[in-house]
């Protein structure tokens, strides 16, 4: 009897569990469903497409970005292209693999960090009276260059100067030469390095595409982890993304996109397009297409 009980109980249990995951799985397929069912795929509504460029930019989702900035068979023929240029490298030399590997070896090798911040702390003081001047002379450069441009409209060249400004500020303020950041950022590049796993020029050249992509997000992700160490922080500001509609009229519409860069508040248009049905960047696929040599996307109506 008691083993008949306990066979039972544990049916019973069995048939909860099941139930739990069939539950589960439901609602698994319901958000998948409401998500277009890949990830990989744009969004069919301007805002959400805009947001999620932003989100995974925010997750150095590199690979995403790559499919949802373009529709399907512009990123086959991103891919094509890709593979084509790899090609026709020509198969690196001893001399230039022994000297990549080198060159790597200064940043993974075992006690690379302590090697590294011993080259640079010499150098962290005769920075300091360096900064300003050449952030001045930076700042002067390209606000000059936002000035002279033949691209930008003259709200772009506002915000771009607002952005400058933002910048500026940050680079003159910014403990740039204190010692116990450097080794923290020195750990970060270390580590970074380490992640990428590129041991040889070789296996560089052999990477697919969709590597690529991956190994840029590690890299950019290293890079933010840096700018975060001296209060540049980039997580902050695509948290405070936020996007709108501001019209849509047949395959063209504009969101816009509001968010802080070093508590500068930013207001940018954004032209989407509409392509079978999912919804991209008008700047960003006509860019791409360009660089494909193929047909630039129709201009967006405001």
């Amino acid at each position: 009897m008691l083993v008949g009980r306990s066979a039972v109980a544990l049916s019973q249990e069995f048939s909860m569990n099941r139930l739990k995951l069939l539950a589960v799985a439901g609602l698994t397929a319901l958000t998948l469903s409401a998500c277009g069912g890949d990830k990989n795929l744009a969004a069919k509504d301007p805002v959400t497409a805009a947001k999620d460029l932003s989100v995974a930019l925010r997750n150095n989702d590199f690979n995403r970005i790559s499919h949802i900035m373009v529709p399907p068979e512009d990123y086959a023929k991103m891919e094509a292209q890709f593979k084509d240029q790899q090609a026709r490298q020509p198969a690196p030399s001893a001399e230039e693999s022994k000297k990549f590997e080198e060159q790597i070896a200064q940043f993974t090798a075992s006690g690379a960090e302590d090697k590294l911040f011993a080259q640079l702390q010499p150098q962290l003081a005769q920075m300091g009276p360096q900064i300003p001047m050449g952030v001045a002379l930076m700042t002067g450069m390209l606000g000059q260059s936002i000035d002279n441009s033949t691209k930008l409209t003259p709200a772009e060249k506002e915000q771009a100067k607002t952005v400058l400004t933002a910048v500026t500020k940050w680079a003159t303020t910014a403990p740039l030469t204190d010692e116990a950041k450097a080794k923290q950022a020195i750990g970060i590049v270390v580590g970074t390095a380490r992640d990428l796993k590129l041991t040889s020029l070789d296996a560089m050249h052999k990477l697919s595409y969709s590597e690529a992509m991956d190994k840029a997000g590690v890299a950019v992700g290293g890079v933010r982890k840096v700018l975060a160490v001296y209060g540049f922080d980039t997580d902050k500001m695509l948290a405070s993304v936020t996007v709108d509609k501001k019209s849509e009229n047949g395959d063209n519409a504009v969101v816009t996109v509001r968010y802080t860069i070093l508590d500068a508040p930013i207001t940018v248009d954004m032209a989407m397009v509409r392509r079978d049905g999912r919804w991209y960047s008008a700047d960003l696929l006509k860019s791409v297409e360009q660089s494909l040599g193929g047909a630039a996307s129709p201009a967006v109506a405001n």
